[in-house]
């Protein structure tokens, strides 16, 4: 009479789990390296193989041993396993992340931190097009109002503290967002001739100089990101954006600083 085979109650959530595309990679990057480690000395391989033997040949005696108690518990352990399974569709209802590869989530990450890195670029290059297309529309009255408020003591300070400022701002971006080819510098009207003029040059060139290799940068980098170097990615990323919101900051100030005031010119009209 040939022995009939009983196996030990399978439990669903183990499967399950086991078939995540994070599980499954992580145990192959264990099982290579468990290979390699095994495969690097003699010793060691005849170590670990003599290890595996004998855990194979318990595990074969364990298991006739074994198979009564589990049938006797085999109700229990089919309401854990179902208990499990329903928080594990709970998990994957909410974060639908665990089924997506590694490759996938870097792509997603890729993807993401493009559209979010675009439009701050956008933001920065718009309120410089901006300050350049206020500045131009300015009366020749108010800008030479404008260049007499910056010519006085108070005047002459802010701009020397400008100049001093973007001086070391601008060595910064040299230093850890190198050009990545040649860039023409365009020559700035010095402040003596133009204040005003010095003044809104001086933010415009830095502002784009800064999102340009930041820019450059990030974009370089995200072509050749791997999966370990995601979250130096994201840290990366998020500097970046304190930058920019940071240029951005001076360019509004900048804006406001050099507009027009209405509410004088309302009261000399009355």
């Amino acid at each position: 009479m040939a022995a009939e085979t009983v196996e030990l109650p399978q439990m669903a959530v183990l499967n399950r789990v086991l078939g995540l595309p994070m599980i499954e990679l992580a145990l192959s990057k264990s099982a290579s390296t468990y290979t390699r480690v095994k495969d690097s000395h003699q010793l060691l391989y005849w170590a670990l193989s003599t290890a595996e033997t004998s855990l194979t040949n318990a595990t074969k005696q364990a298991v006739p041993l074994a198979i009564p108690i589990a049938k006797k518990f085999e109700a229990p352990i089919h309401f854990v396993d179902h208990t499990l399974c329903m928080g594990l569709d709970k998990i994957e209802e909410k974060v639908p992340i665990v089924h997506q590869s590694p490759e996938k989530i870097l792509e997603n990450a890729y993807v993401l931190a493009l559209q979010t890195v675009q439009p701050a670029v956008s933001t920065i290059y718009y309120a410089n097009e901006l300050i350049t297309t206020q500045a131009t529309s300015l009366k020749d009255l108010s800008w030479n109002k404008m260049n007499q408020l910056l010519s006085s003591h108070y005047g002459t300070v802010a701009v020397n503290s400008l100049d001093s400022t973007a001086a070391i701002v601008d060595k910064l971006i040299d230093q850890y967002f190198p050009a990545a080819g040649d860039e023409k510098d365009i020559a700035l009207v010095s402040a003596e001739e133009d204040k005003l003029l010095h003044t809104l040059q001086t933010v415009g060139r830095l502002s784009n100089k800064a999102a340009r290799r930041v820019y450059s940068s990030v974009i370089r980098h995200l072509k050749t990101i791997k999966t370990d170097d995601l979250k130096e990615y994201i840290s990366s990323l998020v500097q970046f954006l304190q930058l920019t919101h940071y240029i951005q900051v001076i360019n509004e100030k900048v804006q406001t600083f050099t507009a027009p005031p209405k509410e004088t010119h309302n009261q000399t009209k009355h």
